[in-house]
């Protein structure tokens, strides 16, 4: 069991951390200040640089978050038969791609990892591991005769993630009617065994 003082740390960093997303997605990543953030979470502004010592730390700390959130994703990836994984993770992922605060987050993260090769560093690795299992369980869904074999499983993991990712931006911030009835039709028979013929 952890000790109360580093239970206290952790819960205050977690609220930090908290305030600072509330924050990044107001206003954006450039414009939050350190005292914006301080404020939102109730803290001073020395206590704020005693647990991180500026934005970036911050925008790190929430990399780490993403990574535990996609983690599930990935677990799941790993159920089989895969074919069907794959079905539940595109539903599950778009979904998650779609909540507002998501995307007004990831638009500030691409536009930050374009300016700070650290932070991209940081992101491209989370997406790196979402992709390679994608692949994996398209490559083994292709073995048990459930996804077409001739597909290029890595190339086609980075397509379904930006398709479903472009899906959820434009359904939200453009208000474009593509219904999932329609995304999950596409996906089905992309993924099929010669081209839709079960």
């Amino acid at each position: 069991m952890m000790p109360k003082r580093q239970q206290q740390i952790e819960n205050r960093r977690g609220q930090i951390v908290e305030a600072a997303l509330v924050c990044f997605i107001a206003s954006g990543f450039h414009q939050t200040g350190m005292r914006d953030i301080a404020d939102a979470a109730g803290v001073s502004l020395g206590n704020l640089y005693n647990h991180f010592p500026n934005k970036q730390a911050l925008i790190a700390e929430i990399a780490v978050m993403e990574a535990l959130e996609k983690q599930n994703l990935i677990d799941a990836l790993a159920a089989d038969p895969a074919g069907p994984a794959v079905r539940d993770f595109a539903e599950r992922y778009l979904q998650l791609c779609e909540r507002p605060e998501d995307v007004s987050l990831t638009a500030e993260v691409l536009a930050e990892a374009a300016r700070d090769a650290e932070l991209a560093r940081l992101f491209a690795a989370n997406r790196r591991r979402l992709v390679s299992a994608l692949a994996d369980a398209l490559h083994r869904g292709a073995e048990q005769g459930d996804i077409d074999n001739g597909l290029p499983f890595s190339a086609c993991a980075h397509w379904l993630l930006d398709a479903l990712e472009g899906c959820a931006i434009n359904r939200a911030l453009l208000g474009t009617q593509l219904e999932d009835a329609d995304i999950f039709v596409l996906i089905d028979k992309l993924l099929s065994p010669a081209g839709g013929k079960r």
